[in-house]
């Protein structure tokens, strides 16, 4: 039986040699190619270069500057197909996108990761797992898919989240790690509901606020840490005055000042009750 070559390896998924020669030329020429395609003013011969280099292109394909990609040969897309600015797309095993798919800027796929054990992973060996797109999939910007997931076809994915595990056809899913908000009913009429692209907005819009949220508790967390330490008072009024202040002076539309005021004032209402409590404790 013929041994198999890294590059073999690399693409069926299993450990390999990063350092190989083929792998490296294989590299050495898709930076050649990202350069030229990054550089490329005109859409036709830009789309032209991809074709040349993606393993599949099926149709129509239009890709903001800057794409990055590994090798470009383990990426196959289907018909018209659009990346905003900055997408990531490391193919060490194959990359498969279905038709009418659109990513929002800075959105990766990562294929590659490495391994687990410190002497496997210092010694240049590296694997991965394949990734694949359904049809008619939009991504939101700045989200993560990792090594191994599957998405089925009309897939949403909210804005910076991190997709660890697979999901089927016809799901909103946002988070970190991502899952489902919402089924997409094909049957339903969006025409019926005009509030319903609202209200996906507001729901996604929902997940980032909580996100923020969750970080800003963290450092209320260390701040009741801090007092508890120093036995300083919960409520600092010119403190309090100051975030008000800080938080007028933010909002742009002055219509919306006096309830994003209010919203921050219950906010930090809930914080101090947070922080008494850690006090007690």
């Amino acid at each position: 039986m013929t041994e198999r070559t890294e590059k073999e390896k690399m693409i069926a998924g299993d450990l390999y040699f990063a350092p190989d020669p083929e792998l490296t030329a294989d590299r050495k020429y898709a930076r050649e190619q990202m350069r030229l395609i990054n550089q490329e003013t005109d859409e036709t011969i830009k789309e032209q270069l991809l074709k040349e280099t993606f393993g599949s292109v099926s149709g129509r394909v239009h890709i903001e500057p800057n794409v990055r990609f590994d090798y470009g040969y383990n990426i196959s897309v289907g018909k018209n197909f659009y990346a905003n600015y900055d997408c990531i797309l490391l193919d060490v095993c194959p990359i498969t996108i279905g038709d009418n798919c659109m990513f929002a800027p800075n959105v990766r796929l990562f294929t590659a990761t490495h391994p687990l054990h410190p002497v496997k992973r210092n010694s240049g060996l590296e694997l991965g797992a394949p990734i694949v797109i359904g049809d008619n999939v939009w991504i939101g910007g700045a989200a993560t898919i990792v090594p191994g997931v599957r998405l089925g076809n009309n897939v949403v994915v909210g804005a910076g989240s991190v997709v660890t595990k697979s999901f089927p056809d016809n799901v909103v899913i946002a988070g970190n790690p991502a899952r489902v908000i919402k089924t997409i009913d094909l049957n339903e009429s969006e025409a019926a509901d005009p509030l319903q692209s609202l209200r996906d907005e507001i729901d996604q819009i929902d997940w980032q606020i909580t996100h923020l949220l969750e970080k800003r508790m963290t450092t209320v967390n260390e701040i009741a840490q801090v007092k508890k330490t120093t036995k300083s008072p919960v409520l600092d009024e010119d403190r309090e005055a100051k975030v008000v202040e800080n938080i007028r002076q933010a909002v742009s539309n002055k219509a919306f000042e006096e309830t994003i005021v209010a919203s921050f004032q219950s906010i930090m209402d809930h914080s101090k009750t947070y922080q008494n409590q850690r006090l007690e404790e």
